[in-house]
């Protein structure tokens, strides 16, 4: 049986000429060889590995894993990811040799439904019921892309919204012939040494299935050798118009620290009347509101992007017109004249937008390496702009602070050159340096697993510790969270009816979906609880509240009639 050519294949799927390293990264995966790091600098197409996968599991099905599971922590690029698998799929029945291969890898009797369709797709970051296309036949070619909270529960027989005996059905087609890419892994080091310690498990137990990890990152934080660009990927024209695309980077003294949000919105203005697309960046909500409504107040289209918005909200988002003109292709309907876009860190990671000109305050050097590839990503401007505005003084206690005074020196060096090229030239050792402090990773053990796949015991169990620390690691530099949820349905349910049918058994059934959830921080999330006691007056409104093990506690919230 012939090999399916890799070129052809590629170019139908993606409809894009594969760059000397995607090619390179075939020849790996068919060598069985999959590197444990791909570092590519972001613009370059990170996403096109499941279509490589897709070709290299096709012609060395007994070496690669038959299910690619993408991983990446931001909600939006779960949903772009989805997008992109669709339009493989789509592009499929065109390359016969391709598609008849992925019908023959189904080979039991569950495989005639699939004839039509071959490969399953699946998206798990709870806002869509789960099509349970990956978790029908064990033998199909499958896709699952999902976030660190979705994908890492499942793997910890701890899954979000699904029932205690769908659990080890899901750890099982997660954990077993599986090859898990960690998209932007540089965000979520603790999930990154999570399920490379389950990889190393499995190969101490010898494990049938193969479980195989990836991380892939445009600003790794120096975990062992990586998979990089080569010499060919350096002379491939379309490539370096990329990596060497201009970026004049221009530093601004912060002139109030009170006053950061007018300073930016000030920078911004700037650029009024060029009729161009402006992203803005900042990292406190707060920030992101008064920049918004200063720019709204000069009669300018403003969007907003934080991690605070429901899922439902970011839907909308995407179909806005003035969203649409940060696309690097923007359609017809997209807004004219000058655009501004407002994002604290949500807009930072793997959302394929490009703006002509960034303005934004400093950092730590991650995320501004990921700020300045959402600004003329595709080298297609030669005036783009990026103003950073930068405190004088840091507090040399806090360990955030200094990591940001890391970064100040490092912007310095770039000499006002924002692009890939000039960013890659920093020290390694000084970016590893200006990288925001890792979050305390719990370790585990095979003693911690085996707890984990207890799910018949739905109770609290000594040695059995909720998965989220395990997932996301322990960072007290930063704030903590409440999550909040509306239900029309708490209100309408009696005492009775309470101990007829209690509130866990409710949302063991009808599971709360992130597209439900508001993500506050909760010094946040207390100031509004207070103006909605305000407006209650002497209402109860019932409240029900959750906590890491599930356990829920019906209350009210009340407040006693003003005299």
């Amino acid at each position: 049986m012939s090999d399916i050519d890799f070129f052809t294949a590629f170019e139908a799927l993606t409809e894009k000429t594969p760059f000397p390293w995607q090619s390179a990264l075939y020849e790996l995966f068919v060598a069985d060889k999959i590197p444990s790091s791909c570092n590519i600098p972001t613009g370059l197409g990170k996403t096109s590995v499941i279509a490589i996968w897709l070709i290299a599991m096709a012609n060395r099905p007994d070496k690669m894993p038959r299910r690619l599971v993408y991983v990446v922590n931001r909600r939006t690029v779960v949903d772009q990811t989805t997008e992109e698998v669709e339009n493989y799929r789509r592009r499929l029945p065109c390359i016969s040799t391709l598609f008849q291969r992925l019908i023959e890898l189904s080979h039991n009797e569950s495989a005639i439904p699939y004839q039509f369709q071959p490969l399953a797709l699946s998206t798990l970051r709870g806002q869509f019921a789960d099509n349970r296309e990956w978790s029908i036949d064990p033998a199909r070619p499958a896709i699952i892309c999902g976030t660190v909270d979705m994908i890492g529960s499942r793997l910890l027989f701890s899954g979000y919204g699904i029932g205690f005996k769908q659990r080890p059905l899901h750890a099982g087609f997660l954990g077993q012939d599986a090859l898990l890419v960690h998209d932007e892994a540089h965000l979520e080091p603790a999930f990154q040494d999570l399920i490379v310690a389950i990889e190393e498990e499995q190969r101490r137990c010898t494990e049938l299935g193969r479980f195989r990890v990836m991380e892939l990152t445009a600003t790794s934080r120096g975990r062992g050798e990586a998979f990089e660009l080569s010499p060919a990927d350096e002379q491939n024209a379309e490539i370096k118009r990329r990596v060497e695309a201009r970026k004049k980077v221009e530093l601004h003294i912060l002139k109030d620290e009170k006053k950061l949000a007018d300073q930016l919105a000030e920078l911004a203005l700037a650029h009024r009347d060029s009729g161009k697309a402006v992203l803005i960046f900042t990292r406190t909500v707060d920030d992101v509101l008064k920049i918004r409504d200063k720019l709204a107040k000069e009669k300018f289209l403003v969007e907003t992007l934080t991690g605070t918005m429901r899922g439902r909200e970011r839907d909308l988002l995407v179909e806005r017109p003035g969203f649409k003109r940060f696309l690097p292709a923007p359609p017809a309907d997209a807004a004219t004249g000058t655009v501004f876009l407002v994002c604290t860190s949500a807009g930072e990671v793997g959302v394929n937008i490009s703006a002509d000109h960034l303005v934004c305050d400093l950092s730590t050097f991650e995320s501004m390496a990921q700020r300045f590839g959402r600004v003329n990503r595709f080298g297609k401007s030669d005036d783009t702009r990026i103003d950073i505005v930068h405190p004088v003084v840091f507090d040399a206690d806090k360990v955030y602070e200094t990591r940001r005074e890391r970064t100040l020196t490092l912007m310095r060096c770039l000499e006002g050159d924002g692009n890939s090229a000039a960013l890659n030239r920093l020290p390694r050792e000084g970016r590893e340096a200006a990288f925001a402090p890792p979050p305390t990773v719990l370790p585990v053990t095979d003693i911690l697993f085996d707890a984990w796949t207890m799910t018949t015991i739905r109770e609290r169990l000594p040695g059995r510790p909720p998965v989220e620390p395990y997932l996301h690691g322990l960072a007290e530099w930063q704030p903590p969270e409440t999550h909040v949820a509306w239900r029309e349905e708490v209100g309408h349910l009696t005492d009775e009816m309470l101990e007829q049918y209690p509130p866990k058994d409710l949302l063991e059934e009808y599971a709360l979906k992130p597209h439900e959830l508001l993500r506050e921080p909760s010094y946040r999330a207390f100031r509004h609880f207070e103006a909605m006691a305000k407006r209650l007056r002497d209402l109860s409104v019932p409240v029900w509240l959750l906590d890491d093990d599930g356990k829920v506690e019906p209350s009210f919230c009340r407040r006693r009639q003003e005299a």
